[in-house]
């Protein structure tokens, strides 16, 4: 039998009845009430041209973040924003944590650009260490890095103080530094790291956002990066189509953002349905990697790896847990320093949780 690994989450066999998606790290709540309520009785939006040059969600971002509105750049979804960054930089050299997002080096080989992988190692949780400042520090030809945080698949966050070390590095030395923190809406304030409060005294430093993760829209798509250099704020607004971004889209932001009491139930569901998860994983002899976000690393038991074709166990098991039990998980074969008996598995609602958990325990 073939198995399939596939480039992200929520791409599946169609023929398999999927009832249960903890492939992708959306929100479980789904998008907020409000929104859906607004975006049905606005339908005739559609029917003109989206008012991008008055963007009344640009200026509730600036308002939000305490930064001026021409720092904020709007996106067709975070992935738009990649892109259009590998252009404007278009750097000789980039490094990258890995296993990370693969968007960030799919978006820098379009640019011809040689890529460095920092392998991170499983005995550290796959959390980023002073180590990559001293890795950074004496590689040559770097232009630019791209760092994910809470890193996506390993759900971990980077230390305000090595974050801070890393941005006041690359500001001398005129590397880029990019910080995807799509899932940093999901991290409780206490815990937060979030870079955006350096942008301004950094201008070589850029945060990458997204309402995909947190607001659960993933299909309206829609991003933004946030950063203070100007020659590169010109470029990505001469770089991007005009009206990449749907009249929809820009109302579910604008209430999206306005909806505290959505983001303080979701972060304690995460926590709560998180801990849940890594209580009954380990129970069942998984490996489970510490998380800060949405979404959990887990490893296949050891009676299994040691099993004759181990290297198949995890692609198998996602293939029948899809296709016997219409649940998907995300195997992680194709993250750069990762094989098959790794997995992510997004964080849901307990129903969902506990069908999963009860499933497992068929197999392991």
């Amino acid at each position: 039998m073939t198995y399939t690994t596939y480039e992200h989450g929520g791409i599946y066999d169609k023929s398999y009845k999927i009832k249960y998606d903890f492939s992708v790290n959306v929100n479980p709540l789904g998008m907020p009430g409000n929104v859906r309520k607004s975006i049905t009785e606005n339908l005739s939006l559609l029917e003109k041209y989206p008012n991008i040059s008055d963007c009344s969600l640009q200026a509730k971002l600036s308002a939000t973040n305490n930064l001026p509105e021409e720092y904020f750049v709007m996106g067709n979804g975070a992935s738009e924003i990649i892109t259009l960054l590998a252009q404007a930089i278009i750097p000789r050299g980039a490094m990258i944590p890995v296993p990370t997002f693969s968007g960030y080096k799919k978006a820098l080989a379009s640019r011809s650009c040689h890529v460095k992988e920092y392998v991170l190692r499983s005995e550290d949780n796959f959390r980023l260490t002073e180590d990559f400042l001293l890795y950074v520090k004496r590689a040559s030809t770097v232009d630019a890095i791209f760092l994910c945080n809470p890193n996506n698949p390993t759900g971990t966050l980077i230390s305000g103080k090595l974050i801070k070390k890393l941005a006041d590095f690359c500001e001398s030395f005129g590397i880029y530094l990019i910080i995807d923190e799509c899932f940093m809406g999901f991290v409780p304030d206490e815990k937060k790291t979030s870079a955006i409060s350096l942008v301004k005294d950094h201008p070589h430093l850029i945060i990458i956002d997204a309402f995909t993760k947190l607001y659960c829209l993933p299909g309206l798509r829609l991003g933004y990066c946030v950063c203070s250099n100007q020659r590169i704020l010109s470029e990505l607004n001469a770089l991007k189509p005009e009206w990449n971004i749907s009249s929809l889209a820009l109302l579910a932001g604008e209430l999206s953002i306005s909806d505290s009491e959505y983001v303080k139930k979701s972060i304690s569901l995460i926590e709560s349905e998180r801990d849940f998860l890594t209580k009954e994983l380990k129970a069942l002899g998984f490996t489970v990697f510490d998380s800060d976000t949405s979404f959990i690393l887990t490893r296949l038991p050891l009676s299994l790896l040691t099993a004759a074709h181990s290297h198949l166990a995890g692609s198998s098991l996602t293939d029948r847990l899809a296709r016997e039990h219409g649940i998907l998980l995300r195997n992680c074969a194709n993250f750069s320093g990762l094989d098959s008996s790794y997995f992510r598995i997004a964080v849901r609602n307990h129903e969902e949780n506990v069908a999963l958990i009860e499933t497992l325990k068929n197999y392991v």
